[in-house]
Formats: structure tokens, C-alpha cells, sequence
């Protein structure tokens, strides 16, 4: 199966967020924005998200909106980038992305350990602080990390052209580069390597597993973390209730397919 028949995104993505952003692209490409550009823009999103999410009244719900936002302009950058000439050094866009990604990713868990301290709420007779807010919402970005880092670990894999695949020659390193662009080079394989240790023993793989791992992919928790954020003013205490599923059950399917396609792929090499 060649990557064309492939559906490399998440079902949100396929449903929501392509179609949008396909006809963002193209009127950020007639404005003249390159993708880098709009890595910002969708970087800009997140962290206005992370900061809604701390304010009281409506602006959860605008934080939540914004993150659904980002969400859809994060599909927009690669869109752009094919737009515009090849690049000979694509992991330098890869990483604007990337940079993107984190900016919003640390920035809606920040909101959400300062949204639960804000609540100050007890449960089971056992008041909640600061302490708390924070363990949870380390939880909360320790398991979007992993999983995350796993769906796109194999994603890549199945994209012919990805720029991963040659993380270990010297097609890029031996580029020359500036100060700034040595750091993203840095970041790019620092990522690109550890990705490949979460994915776990035998680097499991191939369009099957990907379908079944994208269901906890980054997008469906970011749209789940905006519902969340949304419905802040009515149940201070919903990021728990969002932390719980994204760590416990969550965590455990990708533990789960993960182990059963290594299982998979040891049986079949016997």
C-alpha cells in the first residue's frame, strides 16, 4: 500500500481539520506566509490557549476555542510548505513545527495546574492544592508526550518522504548551518531518537498499528483538553476527569497494541 492511499492524520484531522486547513493554506500562501509562518500563528493559538484556560468567567471557553484553532493551523503549515519549493533541509521546518507543538503543549498544562490550584476543591474529605494541580498535570503531559511521540514515530515511518528517515546518514548534518539552525538540528534529533525509544522493544510499526494508535493521538487529546476547557465554568474539577482517561485507560490501550503487535511481529519472524 503506497502512502497516497493512505489516511496519515487523525480522524478529527480527516474530518475537520484538513478541509479547513487545505483552504487556509491557500490564502496564507496568496498573502505570502511561508510555513514557518504559520507554525507561529498556530504556536500563537496554543499558548493564547494555555492563558484563556487560567481566566475566569468566559475565557475558558475561549481558551478552548483557541486550542481547536491551533489544532486546525497546525494542519495548515505542511499544507503551505507544499506550496512553495522543496527544501533541502526539511527538518528545519519539521521542527518549527515541532517547537509549535511544545509552545502549546506546555502552555495548556501550565493553564490547567493553574485552572485546578484556582478551584481549591475537595474530594473524598481530602482538599486539593497546588501540590496536587501540579502532580496531575505533570501526569497529564508525561502521558501526552508518549503517546504523541509514539503516533508520530510511526507516522513517519510511513511517510516515503520524511526527512527521519535519514536522521542517522549525513545528508543533513554535514549542511552547513547557522547558530539557530544548529540548535533546531539538535532538537530534531534528540526527538527523532527518543521517539524511537518510546515507541518500545521492536519499534513496532505499519498502517494497521497507526490506525489503532491514532485514536490517542495529539489531536484527539488537544480536542478533548479544549471540550475540557470548555466546560471549566460549569465542572472546575473536569481536568482531573480528563487526566484520568488520557493516563489510565488511554495509557493503557497504547501499552496494549503496542504489545500485541510486537507479539504480532515476533510470531511472524518465527
Amino acid at each position: 500500500m503506497t502512502t497516497t492511499k493512505m489516511q496519515l492524520d487523525e480522524r478529527f484531522d480527516i474530518m475537520v481539520s484538513r478541509p479547513i486547513a487545505n483552504r487556509m493554506a491557500r490564502g496564507f500562501f496568496k498573502l505570502g506566509f511561508n510555513a514557518d509562518m504559520v507554525s507561529m500563528i498556530a504556536a500563537a493559538c496554543g499558548v493564547g490557549a494555555g492563558i484563556a484556560m487560567t481566566g475566569s468567567g468566559l475565557w475558558p471557553v475561549i481558551g478552548g476555542a483557541l486550542l481547536i484553532a491551533m489544532v486546525i493551523v497546525d494542519c495548515a503549515d505542511g499544507a503551505v510548505a507544499r506550496m512553495h519549493p522543496p527544501s533541502d533541509r526539511p527538518w528545519r521546518g519539521r521542527m518549527f513545527d515541532g517547537i509549535a507543538d511544545l509552545a502549546t503543549l506546555l502552555s495548556v498544562h501550565i493553564g490547567m495546574v493553574i485552572a485546578l490550584s484556582n478551584a481549591s476543591f475537595t474530594l473524598g474529605g481530602y482538599t486539593f492544592g497546588g501540590l496536587e494541580a501540579v502532580l496531575i498535570g505533570v501526569a497529564g503531559f508525561i502521558s501526552f508526550t508518549w503517546k504523541s511521540s509514539v503516533v508520530d514515530d510511526i507516522k513517519q515511518r510511513l511517510k516515503g518522504n520524511s526527512c527521519d528517515r535519514d536522521v542517522d546518514t549525513e545528508k543533513y548534518a554535514a549542511q552547513k548551518k547557522s547558530l539557530f539552525e544548529k540548535f533546531l538540528f539538535f532538537l530534531w534529533v534528540w526527538y527523532v531518537k527518543n521517539s524511537e525509544k518510546l515507541t518500545g522493544p521492536g519499534r513496532p510499526g505499519g498502517y494497521e498499528l497507526f490506525r489503532q494508535v491514532a485514536l490517542v493521538g495529539p489531536s484527539h487529546h488537544l480536542v478533548a483538553l479544549a471540550i475540557s476547557a470548555m466546560l471549566l465554568p460549569l465542572a472546575p474539577t473536569i481536568f482531573i476527569s480528563y487526566v484520568l482517561l488520557t493516563a489510565g485507560p488511554g495509557n493503557l490501550y497504547l501499552w496494549y497494541v503496542l504489545s500485541r503487535a510486537r507479539r504480532e511481529h515476533a510470531g511472524a519472524e518465527a
